[in-house]
């Protein structure tokens, strides 16, 4: 009825709509105008606070044919995102004078401003506090003098980034304000003339504050110690606990001492004699504790031991769903699962059919200790394995690969797991043969196994090529294979392309439970799908396209050992409180897609973190100050182009500091597929 009617209204009626929109469109147009101009007015008022002696910005004027985002000829030092300003970039332009912040406090949609490295001088002005929206703001390597204003901590609560090192700030630390910064990340003071004590609080969100080389005094309060490196504190003579601070004055700045004591009289002993029964009685009741303590600890490690199901159990919910889909990785011929199987059950394989059931007997091709879950390879068994030809891939933190050329002339590798005892026989062969039944161009599968409580074997198909780790730092012989721009780029798609796959397979969204007393709280997040993504679980085959592996086995490596093992907890969610979710692996894509634009061994692979680069503060500071350009490896800039420095901002977003703040893998696969398809 309602179409009908929209047929039958009057040409006077349908053209009163068409004047709205229009009239819609042109409000919307001079709404994006009015947007440009105030744009441009605001950055003419703000070139007339300071001099700009290189005449760089001769083009922020009054009578420019065009608007500061315009997308031919934009002004310099500008930074412009759908037409809009949102950041400002003037470094290294030995600009000097003032800078009235209060000229763009009217510039809603503006998150950055950076100054680094000029001549900026005077105090920080109190227009710095009108930039209420500012997520970072850079005045590295200036002259700025004076206290810092409480205001820039009180007013500008979305700032999360405040560079003030190398400077001459003077004064104290506004503790109270700074202690309330919601959302301060990042706090930069270093190399200034700041006294005074350090706060006894800082903000929860606070993950890198530096205050070395200032003329601080007093204790290191060990809230503040605890939480960040000695270097943060070094250079401060006066302060207890830094290099080379005198004992004294931790003395002076420590509490007075109480008076002396008389000497005890008759009544004081016969206090002490009651004091003692006291503490007997005291003792009795600790002991009694201890004992319950220790009982409760006993259950708590059957609890640890219960929650291994719990974990596996995100898994084996998605065994359905990964079977169901594996049919649009693999194509007709792969194994299906038609529902999600219980804790306990195993999967048997049906390889004559290619379906599958649960049932509690054997599963797959039992060759004696070893079942091989690929019909498409010829038959092999233990005993094949442990006469091939052995030659050592690598020594990795699950444990250690080799490459098994067999007799029948079959190659594959073989991974000894260790440290995998977290669920029993029937959890771990399950587990493996649902990962046996994921099918995409870009993720290996294990085609058997072999299990024994004091030693795994996991078994895949050969990749001739290696890792990309080694290719990409390991191999130094003459004819070693050098990745190109368009090769580093199709692994970057295929490395997205088999994540994303792995989290539509395996990912569970954290939900809510509810508890015996019906009262609702937040369930744990799930484990990472990958969980162990890194440049040396990514492998190459003939075509050089990349296989992922060492994929899905959180369910199954030992609470105690998993931070050691999984790279996840790498991440700074899981080195600062432990816990790791979906978007963990999100920043170790984003470390491998640094490590494929830079070509730098990142630090973050390394246990002790000496040696390596460390990609992700290196790259994240680097494009803030506008250099991306420098971080691209000279290997592969000339084809790479904008293309490289595209990716390179792909990764910083992806390894950025909040979870919250990064993509999710189908977003992340969504940018780097756009990149890879221009």
């Amino acid at each position: 009825m309602v179409t009908l009617l929209a047929f039958r209204l009057p040409p006077l009626f349908l053209l009163l709509l068409a004047a709205t929109d229009a009239a819609a469109a042109a409000a919307a147009a001079a709404a994006d105008n009015g947007n440009e101009s105030e744009a441009g007015a605001a950055l003419v008022n703000l070139k007339k606070s300071f001099t700009d002696p290189t005449g760089r910005l001769e083009a922020w004027s009054a009578t420019s044919p065009f608007p500061p985002c315009d997308a031919a000829s934009p002004w310099p030092g500008v930074q412009c995102y759908k037409g809009s300003l949102v950041g400002i970039r003037l470094t290294h332009m030995n600009l000097s004078g003032t800078f009235d912040f209060g000229a763009i406090a009217q510039l809603r949609r503006l998150h950055s401003v950076n100054l680094k490295h000029n001549a900026l001088s005077g105090p920080l002005p109190a227009s710095l506090g009108t930039l209420r929206g500012l997520r970072a703001l850079y005045l590295s390597s200036n002259n700025f003098s004076g206290p810092i204003p409480a205001d820039v901590f009180a007013n500008m609560r979305w700032l999360k980034k405040l560079y003030l090192d190398n400077n001459r700030i003077t004064g104290p630390l506004p503790a109270d304000a700074i202690a309330n910064a919601p959302r301060l990340i990042e706090l930069h003071l270093d190399r200034n003339q700041i006294d005074g004590p350090i706060p006894f609080r800082l903000p929860e969100s606070l993950k890198r504050f530096n205050v070395s080389h200032n003329r601080l005094s007093g204790s290191i309060p060990q809230s503040v110690a605890e939480r960040y490196e000695a270097s943060s504190f070094a250079g401060n003579p006066g302060l207890c606990g830094s290099p080379g601070s005198d004992a004294a004055v931790c003395v002076a700045a420590g509490p007075a001492l109480p008076p002396a004591m008389p000497p005890p009289t008759a009544d004081d002993y016969m206090a002490m004699e009651k004091e003692t029964s006291v503490f007997v009685v005291i003792g009795i009741i600790l002991l009694v504790i201890l004992l319950v303590t220790g009982a409760m600890v006993l259950m708590l490690r059957q609890d640890e031991r219960n929650s291994a199901a719990q974990a596996w159990d995100y898994y084996a919910s998605r065994a359905g769903a990964a079977g169901a889909g594996a049919g649009s990785g693999a194509g007709a011929g792969s194994t299906k699962s038609t529902a999600a199987p219980r804790a306990g059950e195993m999967v048997a394989v049906d390889v004559a059919g290619g379906g599958s059931s649960s049932h509690g007997g054997s599963s797959g091709r039992r060759m004696g200790e070893f079942v091989l879950l690929n019909e498409d390879i010829p038959a092999f068994g233990l005993p094949d394995l442990m006469k091939a030809s052995a030659e050592v891939l690598g020594n990795g933190t699950l444990g250690s690969a080799y490459k098994a050329a067999m007799r029948n002339g079959v190659t594959v590798a073989v991974k000894r797991l260790r440290d995998m005892n977290r669920v029993g026989r029937e959890e771990f062969e399950q587990h493996v043969h649902m990962l046996g039944d994921l099918h995409h161009p870009n993720v290996l599968p294990p085609v058997g196994y072999h299990y024994r409580k004091e030693e795994k074997l996991i078994v895949s198909e050969y990749m001739p090529r290696g890792s990309l780790l080694y290719i990409l730092h390991g191999d130094q012989s003459p004819n070693r294979l050098i990745l190109d721009w368009q090769g580093r780029l199709r692994v970057a798609v295929g490395v997205v392309r088999g994540l994303a796959f792995l989290h539509e397979r395996l990912g569970i969204p954290a939900g809510r439970l509810v508890s015996m007393d019906g009262a609702d709280f937040d369930a744990p997040p799930p484990p990472p799908p990958h969980g162990n993504l890194k440049s040396g679980n990514i492998l190459l085959d003939a075509e050089m396209e990349p296989r992922l592996v060492d994929y899905g086995f959180f369910p199954l490596v030992n609470a105690p050992q998993a931070p050691q093992a999984m790279f996840a907890f790498r991440s700074p969610e899981g080195t600062t409180r432990g816990v790791v979710s979906a978007r963990s692996d999100v920043y170790c894509l984003g470390v491998v897609l640094l490590e494929l634009v830079t070509g730098r061994f990142p630090s973050q692979y390394l246990l002790s973190a000496r040696g390596g680069t460390d990609v992700v503060h290196w790259a994240a500071t680097t494009v803030a100050e506008g250099g991306e350009q420098e971080l691209v490896d000279p290997a592969i800039a000339a084809a790479g182009g904008d293309a490289a420095v595209r990716l390179l901002r792909v990764g910083v977003h992806c390894a950025s500091p909040e979870p919250e703040c990064r993509p999710s893998v189908a977003e992340a696969a969504w940018m780097v597929e756009e990149i890879g398809a221009s």
